[in-house]
C-alpha cells in the first residue's frame, strides 16, 4: 500500500502537463478521477492516462464535462450578414420579388368612407343591385356501402330541385310534400329535424317536435321556399318554450 500514493501522485502530474487538472483518489482497490474538464475528449484523456500507468488497476471516471452556454446576446449574433437587403420597394420590384403585404396604399381612417355610404360608382351595390348570398353549410350523409355523400345543391352533379308537374302543368299535393320532405332534409337548418310533412290544395301542414322556437322558425321558411306552396301552417309543438 506504501506504493499507492507515489502512483496517485505520478497520475496526478502526468494529466497536469497533458493540461487536465483533475483529483486521483485510490479507494477499495480501484482508481478515481474526479473534477470537471471542458471537453468529452479530455475526459477520455484522462481515463487512458490513468489506465496507462496503472494497467492492472480499474478505472472509476467520474469526471464533469462543463458545459458553457452564452452569456451575453451579442455571442447570438452574426458578424456580417449574409445576404444583401434591398433599400427600397423599387429595388424588390425591379428584382422580380413582391410586397406582401402591400403597406404602400392609404389608410382609410374615415368611417363613413368606410361604409361606402356617400359611394356613389359604378360598383357600388346600391346602383347595381346586385348582392353576395353566401350558400348553406352543406349537408353531409352516408349511403349504404358508408361513403360520404353531400346533399342539396353542394354536389358537383346536382342541379336544382324541381316539383314534379301534373299533366295539366300544376303541381301536385304528393309532390309538393315530397319536395318539401326533401328540401327539409338537405337544409343544413332543419336536416336533423323529425317533421311529418302534409299538403293540401297548395298548403303545407308541419307537425313534430322540436327543440325551440329558432327550429320551428326555421323549418317554416325553409317549406315556404319550394316553388308551388301557398301557405305554411306551422303545428310544431316546441319542447324547450
Amino acid at each position: 500500500m506504501s506504493s499507492v500514493p507515489p502512483l496517485v501522485a505520478r497520475i496526478e502530474e502526468q494529466l497536469a502537463e497533458s493540461g487536465i487538472q483533475v483529483t486521483v483518489e485510490f479507494s477499495d482497490g480501484a482508481l478515481i478521477l474526479s473534477g470537471m474538464v471542458d471537453t468529452e475528449e479530455s475526459r477520455e484523456a484522462a481515463t487512458d492516462i490513468a489506465q496507462a500507468a496503472a494497467p492492472n488497476a480499474r478505472i472509476d471516471n467520474q469526471i464533469e464535462v462543463e458545459t458553457i452556454l452564452p452569456t451575453d446576446v451579442d455571442d447570438f449574433v452574426g458578424e456580417e450578414p449574409s445576404a444583401e437587403l434591398a433599400e427600397s420597394s423599387g429595388e424588390i420590384r425591379a428584382a422580380g420579388g413582391e410586397l406582401e403585404p402591400d403597406f404602400s396604399r392609404p389608410v382609410v381612417t374615415d368611417p363613413i368612407e368606410i361604409s361606402g355610404a356617400v359611394s356613389d360608382g359604378a360598383g357600388d351595390i346600391a346602383e347595381s343591385g346586385e348582392t353576395y348570398t353566401p350558400p348553406d353549410d352543406p349537408v353531409v350523409t352516408t349511403d349504404q356501402h358508408g361513403r360520404a355523400k353531400v346533399l342539396g345543391g353542394f354536389d358537383s352533379s346536382s342541379d336544382d330541385d324541381e316539383v314534379e308537374l301534373s299533366s295539366d302543368g300544376v303541381a301536385g299535393d304528393e309532390a309538393l310534400a315530397d319536395a318539401v320532405r326533401r328540401e327539409l332534409a338537405e337544409d343544413s337548418a332543419t336536416t336533423e329535424l323529425v317533421i311529418l310533412v302534409a299538403v293540401r290544395n297548395g298548403v303545407v301542414h308541419l307537425r313534430g317536435k322540436v327543440a325551440d322556437l329558432d327550429d320551428a322558425d326555421n323549418a317554416e321558411a325553409v317549406a315556404a321556399r319550394v316553388p308551388g306552396i301557398r301557405e305554411v301552417v306551422e303545428e310544431l309543438d316546441v319542447e324547450n318554450v
